[in-house]
């Protein structure tokens, strides 16, 4: 076919149709006086043309390719048992899904509390705000569900969004100064709302954030904000550096010392610049991003070290079968694998190292409570509902710790490791929650942790086929594993060494 026609094959042709077909009452002959048939089998020729119409120009269409940058929960998580209290907000809403509520009347107060302090300390007034939005309703309203934004005029939208955005952008700050008393915001309510802020069906789009912080801070102080916000900054020297405090200031002094907001942020920081990023639909995403790390924070094996280490050929079905012959903590620890914390919070720092003698896995330090379980089904149903784009990178992370975990010792090792804290209550609830989450049959990334796998695939095979490798293992983590079996060790091979000497003078020097 010629131009920008659509080509399709036999076996993409029927799944389109059946997907896209309506059934209809009775048997009738179908599609008379000109119209598509609306079923798989055609009478005429003429229908069928009709009907390959109708699908090119569904493929042509932007709104058929792109998915929703704000989606709504899957259905297919909502089916797990007491589903709701992982998507729906306890406190406050943010967009259209769960706005009007009444269990949430307590959270629009707040909201409007807190905006009415950000346009207190904006240096524009409501109107031009108000106009910033508006202007854009279009594009922000193709953002959600059309059936949760239809019954809202754009004024109406504009205003919700308003309200929203600037309650979020100032409880954010709220948090960072310490301030929250002053809204009424009891101590004990600060992980529910934090927890609202990070629910899929609960995100603003972040252009439209991006525009309300652009009039009280920079780029770069936001990122600084969000960083503390997110309880994922580490250095708190980074802090005071960056504005130009000095070092008995805490953090949180030093933010008041700057109040009001314009005056928190110095719009001519200059900190290192970063490399450009690519943009986010929401907070949620950011959140993800941030916690995962850098991608190129652990080391990768080429394609070529790949095949030579253990003969894949790199196929997904070779990367499968590798990830189901995976172990778990207790076996990897039998092989003489220490379990050790990474030296980061990151997701992606995952590694395996081997001297030949003591292998190590290293994984970055995680806690599991109720709050947890929350944030990860909603980091796995925002990567299930977004566009291809979107890596399935936090999914394979969960998919990696869960075939390390199949029993409650394995939580224990974990724990005893430094690599998990368990703060959900026993270990069988733990090995339950990642069970619950295996069933969903998600798809993880094939490619994620690969290395890694490979790595311990090698030192397996490699402790299978010596025994003197094995011994030394042994008896390095029955007599060196911690500094009292080293001294007792030391101590009585001094005790032999001494006895051994009084019995040689004794025998032959009387």
């Amino acid at each position: 076919m010629a131009g920008n026609e659509v080509i399709l094959s036999e076996e993409d042709l029927i799944k389109n149709l059946a997907k896209t077909e309506q059934p209809t009452g009775g048997g009738g002959s179908g599609g008379g006086g000109g119209a598509c048939a609306t079923k798989l089998h055609f009478r005429t020729f003429s229908e069928f043309k009709c009907k390959i119409l109708e699908l090119e120009k569904e493929e042509k269409s932007p709104s058929s390719t792109l998915k929703l940058q704000c989606p709504e929960f899957p259905l297919r998580l909502q089916s797990v048992k007491g589903a709701e209290v992982y998507y729906e907000p306890q406190v406050m809403s943010f967009g259209p899904y769960h706005h009007g509520k009444p269990n949430l009347q307590a959270g629009e107060t707040l909201k409007l509390k807190l905006a009415a302090t950000y346009f207190r300390e904006c240096e524009q007034s409501k109107d031009k705000i108000y106009e910033l939005i508006n202007r854009d309703i279009e594009t922000h309203r193709k953002c959600y569900n059309r059936k949760s934004t239809e019954e809202y005029t754009d004024e109406e939208l504009s205003v919700m969004l308003l309200v929203d955005g600037c309650g979020l952008l100032r409880y954010i700050l709220c948090v960072c100064l310490g301030d929250y008393e002053e809204y009424g915001i009891r101590y004990q309510d600060l992980s529910r709302i934090q927890q609202d802020t990070l629910l899929l069906e609960n995100q603003l789009p972040y252009q439209l954030l991006h525009k309300l912080i652009k009039k009280i801070m920079s780029n770069d102080a936001w990122t600084v904000i969000l960083q503390e916000f997110f309880g994922l900054s580490t250095d708190e020297s980074f802090f005071q550096k960056f504005f130009g405090l000095k070092e008995e200031e805490s953090f949180l002094r030093k933010m008041k010392n700057y109040f009001p907001i314009t005056k928190i942020i110095p719009r001519n920081s200059n900190p290192k610049p970063e490399k450009e990023s690519k943009p986010c639909p929401h907070l949620l995403d950011l959140y993800r991003i941030n916690f995962l790390g850098d991608e190129r924070s652990y080391p990768t094996l080429s394609e070529s070290a790949t095949v030579k280490m253990w003969g894949l050929q790199g196929s997904v079905g070779d990367v499968k079968k590798l990830m189901a012959s995976f172990r778990n903590v207790n076996e990897l620890m039998a092989t003489g694998i220490r379990i050790k914390p990474s030296p980061t919070r990151f997701l992606r720092d995952i590694s395996f190292t081997s001297n030949g003698i003591t292998p190590c896995l290293r994984l970055p330090p995680i806690t599991i409570d109720n709050s947890t379980q929350t944030l990860f089904l909603n980091l796995i149903a925002y990567e299930m509902s977004s566009s291809d784009h979107v890596p399935h990178d936090f999914i394979s992370y969960l998919g990696f710790l869960h075939s390390l975990i199949d029993h409650a010792d394995d939580v224990k090792e974990l724990q005893s490791a430094g690599v998990l804290q368990n703060n959900l209550g026993t270990h069988e609830q733990v090995v339950q929650f990642f069970k619950t989450v295996s069933s969903f049959n998600l798809e993880p990334n094939v490619n994620a942790y690969k290395d890694v796998r490979v790595q311990i695939r090698k030192h397996l095979k490699s402790n299978y086929n010596s025994i003197l490798k094995l011994w030394m293992r042994q008896c390095l983590d029955t007599y060196f594993s911690s500094p009292w079996t080293i001294i007792a060790w030391v101590g009585v091979t001094l005790a032999l060494f001494f006895t051994a000497i009084q019995t040689y003078f004794a025998v032959f020097h009387p």
